[in-house]
């Protein structure tokens, strides 16, 4: 299970970012009056602002030299965290540290071997190794959880499991019990990650704030979770009223004004796979397109392919004769407003 996004709540938003950036040398993607966004190694951190202060646990995961560097600097500010020995530097399978951040989170450092390819870093973070979700019962979580993630742990009591794999894992504790190495015990707070599966799925439990969204990656060369074909337009109006209204595509995601853009994205059936239109704030010189650049839907269905069809000229778009003969037998060619061609296909496809 590798961990992609996490999604978490802060209260000291601009000391919080100092702290990743500065500190811990993490690169911000982007920021906001309420949230800014880092990435560590391959995961990416949400921070959101909120009215009180949260209490999480996060492991980070590095090679030695990165470590190294890390312990120094931590201990110069006086951030790590003893054991109940008074140990500021411990060993689990590797070199292992605790310490705090500006919201008083417990965050872990640890020395791990590179797993995520063939190139290692030569420096920096490689992951989110663990995040911890503090639970009611711990074995109604993992059943909650069997559907949509393996696991190849087992619980070690009713208070503590982990639940994922060596690419990563759900700390699962009972709200309450104290994070290691404090006598601070765990409390319940929001959580959105975004995780790698078997199977595409989503999970939000019924009464704690967590949300889990599990992406299934196509394959091991290609270890894509998403896939968007995006055009520019200068009429992105006329678009929305033809690929939603008409067409019938759901609008998954829409934004007005960033950083000098418009744009809607539609499902294609999903967010996995989906089409962007942009528009920006002054008009540009749009490609022309050939009648042979397509957008194939193959609908089984051809009662539901032709009521899409009358839809779609009742609202002014009437069927085109296609430059390749095949596209006619059993489908119907239909342009955009942009005068890019849709083809609705009488088939199961291929």
């Amino acid at each position: 299970m590798k961990i992609y996004q996490l999604q978490l709540k802060c209260f000291n938003l601009s000391e919080m970012k100092r702290f990743y950036t500065e500190d811990l040398e993490m690169e911000l993607l982007s920021e906001a009056e309420n949230y800014f966004v880092v990435k560590a190694g391959t995961t990416k951190l949400l921070f959101e602002r909120d009215q009180c202060t949260p209490y999480y646990h996060i492991c980070f995961r590095t090679g030695s030299d990165y470590y190294d560097q890390m312990f120094n600097r931590l201990a110069e500010k006086s951030l790590l965290l003893p054991n109940e020995e008074g140990q500021y530097s411990m060993f689990w399978e590797g070199k292992q540290a605790y310490f705090i951040d500006p919201d008083g989170n417990i965050l872990e450092i640890l020395e791990r071997p590179f797993i995520w390819g063939e190139n290692q870093p030569q420096t920096g973070w490689y992951d989110v190794g663990e995040i911890g979700m503090p639970v009611k019962t711990v074995a109604e979580m993992q059943t909650e959880f069997r559907p949509y993630l393996q696991n190849r742990y087992k619980a070690k009591d009713d208070l503590f499991a982990f639940y994922g794999d060596q690419k990563g894992v759900f700390v699962l504790v009972k709200e309450g019990r104290n994070w290691y190495p404090t006598e601070r015990g765990a409390s319940i707070h929001p959580i959105s990650a975004v995780v790698s599966g078997e199977k595409e799925g989503r999970f939000t439990h019924p009464s704690l704030h967590y949300t889990i969204i599990v992406r299934k990656e196509w394959n091991e060369t290609v270890p894509a979770v998403q896939f968007r074909i995006a055009r520019p337009t200068n009429q992105i109006e006329k678009m929305i009223k033809f690929y939603h209204n008409g067409l019938g595509l759901e609008k998954i995601g829409e934004f007005r004004g960033h950083e000098g853009y418009d744009g809607v994205m539609f499902g294609a059936p999903n967010n996995s796979y989906h089409l962007e239109f942009t528009q920006s704030e002054e008009e540009i010189e749009l490609p022309t397109p050939t009648k042979e650049h397509l957008l194939v839907f193959y609908l089984p269905n051809f009662f539901e392919l032709k009521r899409i069809v009358h839809k779609l000229m009742a609202m002014g778009y009437n069927e085109v004769e296609p430059e390749n003969p095949y596209w006619g037998r059993g489908g119907i060619t239909i342009e955009d407003p942009d005068g890019w061609r849709i083809v609705l296909m009488n088939s199961v496809g291929i």
